[in-house]
């Protein structure tokens, strides 16, 4: 299966409204029960670099409510540097368009905490953070090479709000090269599921959610484990001005399973930690039960005259 990405997406400011900046869901994990705490940040903290014509997001990871909360920027001078803004619900992001194009220097952002749209959310946490503006303006969209491998695992998570474990299938994505007028530092990644095989009829991808550029070329995503079977994914590469790239025509897919789990058991190995046990620990569990009811056999069996 493959689809079909026109290259005049990547300037088309309808996709950034209805793609870009889109959850994925950590995600972005969220925190919790729900709380919707800031989870990642566009700059992130510390960044260099950014673009005068930047537009600043924060993503939360539960759905909120916002009631016209303040977002406070600071230029190097203490000064309050005038934003528009503007929350979407179906995404929960909050972004920040500066009246005008920001001045090279230094910049202070506090995104505020907004209340939880369940009952037992609550206030989730802002954030502040810092970046430094250059004079240069992001004129040209983010080239990426797409996807170029994917592996998998089972896991489960304790759903922090029930208090119960659910299964995880959780994939490893290998992201390609990319590159920006800012560096690909400053990138997201914007994720999606082509091919899901608790949704056989599936006609177009489905956002997984949004990401920030993993330096190290590696990218976790966990989707339920509803159904095994055939799971494929791409991704495209979105700046901070809301430019899309290419590469989102190259899947990568791979073929799940889903052996059993076992609720009150647990397992812990080098390299998993809890609330997750890995498909390879469970496969070294059994193995080792085996093992040991095979020397208790053979311990009980008289010995032959």
């Amino acid at each position: 299966m493959s689809w079909v990405w026109p290259a005049a997406a990547a300037r088309s400011s309808a996709l950034l409204v209805g793609v870009g900046l889109a959850l994925l869901g950590g995600t972005a994990h969220a925190a919790p029960c729900g709380r919707p705490d800031v989870d990642l940040t566009f700059p992130p903290d510390g960044a260099t670099a950014v673009p005068s014509n930047a537009i600043l997001a924060a993503h939360y990871g539960s759905p909120a409510r916002y009631a016209d909360e303040v977002v406070s920027l600071l230029d190097d001078g203490g000064r309050n540097i005038g934003v528009t803004l503007a929350y979407d619900d179906a995404d929960s992001m909050l972004r920040a368009t500066p009246d005008q194009p920001l001045a090279a220097g230094h910049f202070d952002l506090v995104w505020p905490g907004l209340r939880g749209v369940s009952g037992s959310g609550g206030v989730g946490r802002g954030r502040s953070v810092g970046f430094t503006v250059t004079s240069t303006v992001d004129a040209t969209p983010p080239v990426f090479e797409g996807l170029s491998d994917i592996g998998w695992d089972l896991a489960r998570d304790r759903d922090p709000c029930l208090d119960r474990l659910d299964d995880r299938f959780v994939f490893q994505l290998r992201v390609g090269q990319a590159s920006d007028d800012s560096g690909s530092a400053l990138l997201s990644l914007l994720v999606f599921e082509t091919e899901d095989p608790a949704a056989p009829a599936q006609t177009e991808p489905s956002r997984v959610g949004v990401r920030a550029w993993p330096t190290d070329g590696k990218l976790e995503v966990r989707r339920p484990a509803k159904k095994a079977g055939q799971t494929c994914f791409a991704a495209v590469a979105q700046d901070l001005i809301g430019s899309v790239s290419g590469g989102g025509e190259r899947e990568v897919c791979v073929k799940t399973q889903k052996p059993p789990f076992f609720d009150g058991c647990a397992v812990s190995v080098a390299g998993s930690t809890a609330p997750g046990a890995s498909v390879s620990a469970w496969v070294a569990m059994l193995a080792l039960a085996a093992l040991r009811r095979g020397r208790a056999a053979h311990a009980r069996t008289p010995r032959a005259v």
